[in-house]
C-alpha cells in the first residue's frame, strides 16, 4: 500500500532527526559496525525519496532533499576517516564483539613503543641516562686486557632505550691505536613454541616465538657503526690500553 504525502514527509523527519543523533555519538569506520549499517540504510531511504519526489508535495520535497544531503555528507565524512589514518600515532579502538587477531595486538605495541621513543628522542635526547661507566681490566694473571661497561642506561638517536642490566666485557686486541665503545639497540626472539600452518597443510608445524628480548649490541671500532651511540674511547698509551679522559660521551638532556 503507497504511503501518502503525510506519511513520507514524516518518514523523511524522522531520517533527518536520526541522522542529528547519529552524526558523532555512535557510529565508527568499519564496515560492520551498526552506525554505519544505519547510514547506509538512511542513505537507500533518501534515495527512494528522491525517486519518488514526483509524488510528493513541496514540504515532503524539501525534507526528502535535506535528509539526502545529510546523508550523503555522513557517509562521506565516514569514508574519510576510514580511509585517511593521517600521519599521527595509530592505537587501536577496541569494541565488544570485535575479532582481534595478530596484527591488532602487534599495532597496540606499536603505538605504545613509539609513543615512548616519541617522547624520549623530543624531550631528552640522544645519550647516556645513567651509568655505562667504561674500564679496562687488565686482568692479574690473564695476559688479554679486557673493556668492560658497567650496568646503565642509554638512549639512541631514534629514542629507543639501550638497556644494559649486567656488566659486559669484551678483549682488546692486541694491535690498533684507539677505539670507540659503542652500544645499539637490538631484540631477539625466544621462547619458540610450534605451531600448525593451516595454509600450508595438516602436518606444516613451524616454530614460532613467542617472546622478544630487548637487549643491545655492542661493538669496538675505530669509526661510527650504523645507530650505534659511542660511549666511551680507549686508546692504547705506552703498551698499555687506556679510557681517554679527553672524549666526552653525549648525555640526554635532564
Amino acid at each position: 500500500m503507497p504511503l501518502s504525502d503525510a506519511e513520507w514527509t514524516s518518514l523523511a523527519r524522522d531520517v533527518r532527526r536520526m541522522l542529528d543523533r547519529a552524526a558523532t555519538q555512535w557510529t565508527d569506520t568499519p564496515a560492520h559496525d551498526p552506525g554505519v549499517t544505519f547510514v547506509a540504510l538512511f542513505a537507500f531511504v533518501a534515495e527512494e525519496l528522491v525517486y519518488r519526489s514526483a509524488t510528493l508535495s513541496e514540504p515532503a520535497r524539501r525534507v526528502a532533499r535535506d535528509a539526502t544531503r545529510r546523508a550523503a555528507a555522513l557517509a562521506s565524512a565516514l569514508a574519510t576517516d576510514a580511509d585517511d589514518g593521517g600521519d599521527g600515532l595509530q592505537r587501536v579502538r577496541y569494541f565488544s564483539g570485535q575479532r582481534l587477531d595478530a596484527d591488532d595486538f602487534q599495532a597496540e605495541q606499536d603505538y605504545v613503543l613509539d609513543r615512548l621513543a616519541r617522547r624520549n628522542r623530543l624531550l631528552h635526547g640522544v645519550g647516556i641516562v645513567d651509568g655505562l661507566a667504561v674500564t679496562i681490566d687488565t686482568g692479574a694473571g690473564s695476559p688479554t686486557p679486557r673493556v668492560v661497561v658497567a650496568p646503565g642506561l642509554a638512549f639512541d638517536a631514534l629514542g629507543r632505550e639501550i638497556a644494559v642490566d649486567a656488566p659486559w666485557s669484551a678483549p682488546l686486541p692486541a694491535a690498533g691505536d684507539a677505539l670507540l665503545v659503542q652500544l645499539a639497540y637490538s631484540e631477539r626472539a625466544c621462547g619458540a613454541v610450534p605451531v600448525v600452518q593451516t595454509d600450508s597443510g595438516p602436518d606444516a608445524v613451524t616454530p614460532q616465538a613467542t617472546r622478544i628480548v630487548e637487549t643491545f649490541a655492542a661493538t669496538l671500532a675505530p669509526a661510527p657503526v650504523g645507530d650505534a651511540i659511542a660511549i666511551a674511547r680507549v686508546h692504547r698509551s705506552r703498551g698499555r690500553w687506556r679510557v681517554d679522559p679527553k672524549f666526552t660521551p653525549p648525555r640526554v638532556r635532564s
